[in-house]
């Protein structure tokens, strides 16, 4: 048969397929169809764990003094007394419940990346010096994620050492056997936790602590790296030498990898990363341009023989694969060499001292810098006398949030963003004991009388 004709009868064929589907829609019938292949974003979608486990953690709160550079010692903020905090980890689907205990002066939270409601969002309530919190939540998806604190501002909290890392494996769909590594990449000034620009950029809370104790990957080994993004300006695009990497966005397994030279993982974000080397011999990881000249860099030692890393490895939760994970929480203990901070006083909540001379006014400014445990006096005017009925304005004259929230639970102001006001009517005669949940050390007072 000539082509001409074989082209006819396509035609035709295609053209009655097409007329006989408008029939059938035009007619009520509806077409029977198989179910549709998972799309390319289904690659690890949820599922239902068959033998969920309850985990249960304790989390404190603890300021500490610490190395973070060779012969450089910080006063820095943490969970249980590192930075970063311990590393939580149990499978998509486990029951897990956080015990959270503040034993600083300055109101905390925890803050968990990932599906959960209000109570266990780590934002409301903050919790306060001396208190305790339980979150509980269930692991829906799988992947990489991270928690930190969440109180105002948070970036210096960040800053100041309160973060971790989340491992949620999967149940179904395991991923290959593989040699597990941490990196959590951060910033830290121990002269100013605000800084645009830090003087430190480490990865695993302590600058280039893999120069000297390198990174030990086996050659021909499949590595699995767990990259964290815990930093507040700068982006961290994570690079490996010799090799290229198989990445998981966004640290989820629902997504689908590709590969990469260099991935940029972003402030809040994380990424698992997959990569082999073929040849022994020295190489680098680290994170590309200012950061690695000020703690990110690190060294990469691919050797032939893995022997010599069981007795630093440990069983991972991920079936068939060994973890390198817990060598480097032990090597960070060793060179942060924490000194946990005790505090006697955590600041209560009771009024200040009587002896404070009252002035009669309805205003009341939160000071500039307030938010620095050295001003003593948060407040101006300290305590005020005002007639019952009387409207009172506080107004943040502080470039922070801050709360203005009374000892009896009688009113709360919520979050005043720096440079604006709020207004509450007492109408009841009393002395009022006020503070800031998130700097408790501010207390101010409210004398309501039926006349002066």
């Amino acid at each position: 048969m000539k082509p001409s004709i074989w082209y006819i009868v396509i035609g035709v064929i295609i053209g009655f397929g097409v007329g006989v589907g408008i029939f059938l829609n035009m007619s009520g019938v509806t077409e029977i169809t198989t179910q549709a292949a998972p799309l390319s974003n289904d690659v690890y979608p949820k599922a239902e764990n068959p033998n969920p486990q309850k985990h249960v953690y304790t989390l404190i709160a603890q300021d500490a003094e610490m190395e973070v550079s060779p012969g450089v010692k910080t006063t820095v903020w943490t969970y249980n007394g590192t930075i970063p905090a311990p590393t939580l980890r149990f499978n998509e689907g486990d029951d897990v419940t956080v015990k959270f205990i503040n034993e600083t002066p300055y109101a905390h939270t925890i803050h968990f990346h990932g599906t959960h409601d209000s109570a266990n969002d780590g934002v409301f309530p903050q919790i306060l010096p001396g208190d305790e919190y339980t979150y509980h939540f269930v692991a829906e998806e799988a992947g990489f994620f991270m928690y930190h604190c969440h109180a105002f501002p948070t970036t210096e909290h960040v800053r100041m050492g309160m973060y971790g890392a989340m491992i949620i494996d999967p149940v179904h769909h395991l991923m290959e056997e593989a040699r597990e590594y941490l990196f959590v990449l951060s910033e830290l000034d121990p002269n100013d936790a605000l800084a645009t620009i830090t003087e430190f950029y480490p990865i695993n809370g302590y600058a280039n602590q893999y120069m000297d104790n390198p990174i030990k990957v086996v050659k021909d080994e499949l590595a699995r790296f767990y990259v964290m993004g815990i930093g507040g300006v700068l982006q961290s695009p994570f690079h490996v030498h010799s090799t290229m990497i198989k990445v998981w966005p966004s640290g989820i397994l629902w997504n689908e990898p590709y590969y990469a030279q260099t991935h940029l993982v972003a402030n809040g974000d994380t990424a698992i990363m997959e990569a082999k080397w073929k040849n022994p011999g020295r190489y680098l990881i680290h994170v590309h341009g200012i950061q690695e000249e000020r703690g990110s860099m690190s060294v990469l030692d691919i050797i032939e023989n893995p022997s010599e890393l069981k007795t630093i490895e440990t069983p991972s939760n991920m079936p068939g694969s060994v973890s390198m994970i817990e060598w480097q929480e032990d090597l960070l203990r060793q060179l942060e060499n924490p000194q946990i901070i005790e505090y006697d006083d955590l600041g209560s909540e009771d009024l200040i001292g009587s002896d404070i001379p009252k002035v009669q006014t309805d205003k009341v400014s939160i000071v500039e810098n307030s938010w620095n445990p050295e001003i003593t006096e948060s407040y101006a005017p300290l305590a005020i006398e005002i007639l019952a009925g009387t409207t009172v304005t506080w107004t943040n004259d502080d470039s922070v949030v801050h709360t203005v929230t009374d000892t009896e639970n009688k009113f709360d102001s919520g979050f005043v963003q720096g440079g604006s006001d709020w207004k509450f009517k007492f109408e009841n005669e009393g002395e009022y004991g006020y503070f800031c949940t998130l700097h408790p050390w501010m207390k101010g007072t409210v004398l309501v009388t039926n006349f002066y």
